[in-house]
């Protein structure tokens, strides 16, 4: 993943440390200069006990997720937590109910663990007064301990992007359609939020960021819906391009840049004895010529990752397979005969006409006319 470092694969799921990570050990080393060398030791063990702590919280996702057949692409931890990224989430309220409690459950059983612990070694830990840092001799085990269950607590708010936005939206899944879920969890989460951010106000500046957030949060996942929502209602065969351009791997790039000045096509197949053996944007276009000079071909600078699409599929999952594959186009095809491609920008356009047909429909103006 770009901008990351690939740190492991535990149960075969890849996990890559974000380079903004980076900073954070960067400004906690800076905020501790001229402090003993220990206090540096024990807050650098806490740092990364609590980020161990993150990982397995995203492990939780990960293989509850696995259960369900849903593959994990990767993890990514980032200084302000961590994120599992799947190939796509199940609908089904069970499945989605125990994917989204899985994380703050695991950090659930590492609190209760560690309190068990320090019971048997005799040491009762006592509730912080404030969000500080515990001193003492068992300050590690006890600063995780609560590290942990602040995780589970925030993590089950229940509102989007947390993990308690999804377990309330599966919950009300049982009784109810997901889009309708959808609605009324984003609708909750936006009226938690702007209650955290009046109590920001009021109290703390953390608070108010919280607020921000939680609100955004529900406001991006309420629009992530609505847009799934309107691409189930139609198939990859409503907007096929019958008519588009083609190029052969050993063509050079001059011909791929006559066929993208002749007309008004940024995107093409690249066929190899009846075969999509690639694609060809006006990005690699573009980036070809300027490192490889006029003379490469084709085969040389086509992207080879793309996705292959069925006529029948839904545009929800056209999109996802194009987003996964970073690819603006795709071939489509009935049975094993290529019919057509997928132009990811006439799906865009698609919404945007939907939109405003929306717009028009709920219109005071409509009636006048």
């Amino acid at each position: 993943m770009k901008w990351s470092l690939f740190v492991g694969r535990p149960f075969g799921i890849r996990v890559y440390l974000h380079w903004t990570f980076l900073i954070l050990l960067g400004w906690i080393l800076l905020s501790q200069m001229g402090k003993p060398v220990q206090n540096v030791i024990e807050i650098l063990a806490f740092i990364f006990l609590l980020f161990a702590s993150v990982l397995l919280h995203e492990l939780g996702h990960a293989l509850m997720a696995r259960r369900f057949k849903v593959r994990t692409r990767d993890i990514v931890l980032l200084p302000i937590g961590g994120m599992a990224r799947f190939r796509k989430l199940p609908e089904e309220p069970s499945a989605e109910f125990l994917i989204a409690l899985a994380g703050p459950a695991m950090n659930g059983i590492i609190a209760i663990g560690l309190f068990l612990l320090l019971v048997i070694m005799g040491h009762i830990p006592e509730i912080p007064q404030n969000l500080t840092l515990v001193e003492g001799p068992f300050s590690l085990i006890e600063n995780l301990l609560w590290a942990n269950a602040l995780l589970a607590a925030f993590n089950l708010i229940p509102a989007f992007p947390m993990d308690g936005g999804r377990v309330l939206r599966g919950l009300l899944g049982f009784r109810m359609s997901h889009e309708r879920a959808t609605t009324i969890t984003a609708e909750i989460g936006q009226a938690l939020g702007i209650l955290f951010v009046i109590l920001g106000f009021m109290y703390s500046l953390g608070l108010l960021f919280i607020g921000i957030f939680v609100f955004l949060g529900a406001s991006a996942e309420s629009s992530s819906e609505q847009i799934r929502s309107s691409l189930r209602s139609y198939t990859v065969s409503n907007i096929l391009m019958k008519h588009y351009s083609s190029l052969r791997p050993e063509q050079s790039i001059i011909q791929a840049v006559e066929l993208l000045l002749a007309g008004q096509e940024e995107e093409f197949l690249v066929i190899e004895q009846e075969k999509v053996v690639g694609v060809l944007t006006k990005k690699e276009i573009f980036n070809g010529l300027a490192t490889h000079g006029n003379q490469v071909s084709v085969r040389k600078i086509m992207k080879t990752r793309f996705p292959h699409l069925r006529l029948e599929s839904t545009l929800d999952d056209a999109l996802r397979h194009l987003q996964e594959n970073d690819s603006p186009i795709a071939p489509v095809y009935r049975g094993r005969k290529l019919v057509g491609i997928l132009d990811r920008d006439n799906i865009e356009e698609l919404l945007t006409l939907n939109k405003a047909m929306q717009q028009y429909l709920e219109s005071p103006l409509r009636d006048r006319a």
